[in-house]
């Protein structure tokens, strides 16, 4: 029978199944692959808004009831935020030059894997690798390669999942085979290596854009010192949630980035104006602080329900981007209850810092 015709008797089959789930609205079912592979498919499958379970608990439902269809290996997985070409989030690739060698150590692993907590889905490229059966060859920079992958349980993180494979893999490795991660534990360091400097140029613009507006270095520093506030929270937020701290979440440090500046901003600006009037610094500060502290609390409540449905999971979608409301609202939290006491404290600093270097009172 044509490849194409057997893969979609089996689509076809596993997705009536899918479909039967009270918590399924429909399933969307591509046959093939972007690389011309006409024996894979992908099912694709929309969840009731008003289902009883979230995403990973329905996940876990399906896991051990799918049919088990003879030649077939079905594999549960989310969508992925950033496509990566259907890889696996866990992946570990054996690179060497005997083949033999290679499809029996990731069977070994793929055997040891099976047996810990919080893999599910374990897959080996070395079972279809057997010799006289050989369907298909890797290639790593002219190099053969074997990869054992696997999908995450519930409550189980990536970071943790990574360094448990890896030392299952270690403890199997054969001296002329060596080890190269792959999947989502791979393009992890890239992404924080990305954020770094993003995170740095956002600074930098929201420094420049500062000074541009207060004509002064000061006030700017002062206002970028808050800035940190923000990244405790957000950190305490996904620890204290056990959300996952990955791409979703670094999006959301950099949007909150842009946030928290608004309290610094209102209390400084509000200071200033009170010092042209002719108030001394200190009284000006204390009477800033109350004024400001309404409209500050203001926004903030405001920003902090907005993302409440998305940090709590609800809505079609809401779970993948949990982790960055959580971190907006860990970071709104911290930064508004600390930047009241900090940004004063601050510009009493380095305003005394200046007048001291530059002999004289910034305002007259």
């Amino acid at each position: 029978m044509n490849p194409l015709n057997e893969s979609l008797q089996v689509a076809r089959k596993l997705e009536d199944f899918v479909q039967r789930s009270p918590q399924v609205q429909n399933v969307f079912t591509i046959v093939g692959s972007r690389q011309g592979e006409p024996n894979k498919g992908t099912l694709y499958v929309k969840l009731k808004k008003d289902r009883t379970l979230n995403t990973a608990q329905v996940q876990h439902q399906f896991r051990p009831t799918l049919p088990v269809l003879p030649g077939v290996t079905t594999s549960i997985e989310d969508i992925q935020f950033v496509d990566t070409g259907g890889e696996q989030p866990l992946a570990v690739t054996l690179v060497g030059d005997d083949l033999t060698a290679l499809n029996r150590t990731a069977k070994t692993v793929k055997e040891r894997v099976q047996k810990l907590p919080g893999f599910v889905d374990v897959t080996s490229t070395g079972e279809a690798n057997q010799p006289g059966k050989i369907i298909e060859i890797q290639h790593l920079n002219t190099r053969r390669v074997a990869s054992v992958s696997a999908n995450l349980g519930q409550n189980t993180t990536l970071g943790n999942a990574s360094d448990r494979l890896v030392a299952e893999t270690k403890a199997v490795l054969p001296p002329n085979i060596s080890l190269d991660l792959g999947g989502d534990a791979a393009h992890s360091n890239d992404v924080l290596e990305s954020f770094g400097v993003t995170l740095a140029l956002s600074i930098l613009c929201i420094l420049l854009v500062l000074i541009l507006l207060f004509k002064s270095w000061l006030e700017p520093l002062v206002i970028i010192c808050s800035l940190p506030l923000s990244i405790v929270g957000a950190m305490l937020g996904l620890l204290v949630s056990r959300s996952d701290f990955g791409m979703i979440s670094l999006i959301g440090i950099i949007f909150l980035l842009g946030l928290i500046n608004k309290n610094a901003i209102l209390l400084v600006d509000y200071i200033n104006q009170l010092r042209q009037g002719g108030m001394n610094r200190t009284a000006a500060i204390l009477k800033a602080g109350p004024i400001r502290l309404r409209p500050i609390l203001m926004t903030t409540s405001a920003t902090i329900l907005g993302m409440l449905p998305l940090a709590l999971g609800l809505g079609a979608g809401a779970e993948l981007r949990s982790p960055m409301a959580v971190a907006i609202i860990g970071g709104l939290i911290t930064s508004t209850l600390l930047s009241l006491i900090v940004v004063p404290v601050v510009y009493t600093i380095l305003d005394d810092w200046h007048s001291r270097v530059f002999k004289g009172e910034r305002f007259s």
